[in-house]
């Protein structure tokens, strides 16, 4: 583990820093990075963020880069795209007669 410092002055302990995410911080309670941070182990990869004052998952993913896309632009049900997958995936399963 190594330390990184934040653009918001916070310093983390965690194993790497990647195009500005923690990648598997050392979180101490009280001390959960504000920003998207990415969770590995073994071969998936969740992002999570704090979101007023709970930890929210905002994806899994079976590699990085696509957790770091997450990670830069947010969860798929905040930016709209879910509820779009949902609602194709509910006309398959229900189709309308």
């Amino acid at each position: 583990m190594a330390k990184f410092k934040l653009d918001d002055g916070t310093e983390y302990l965690a194993e790497d820093y990647i195009d500005g995410y923690l990648i598997n911080p050392f979180l101490l309670q009280g001390s959960t990075p504000v920003s998207p941070f990415i969770l590995r182990s073994d071969y998936v990869f969740s992002v999570h963020c704090l979101i007023n004052g709970y930890l929210r998952c905002w994806g899994v993913f079976d590699n990085l880069v696509d957790a770091l896309k997450c990670a830069n632009k947010g969860a798929s049900w905040r930016n709209g795209t879910y509820d779009q997958r949902s609602s194709v995936k509910m006309r398959q399963i229900f189709p309308r007669h």
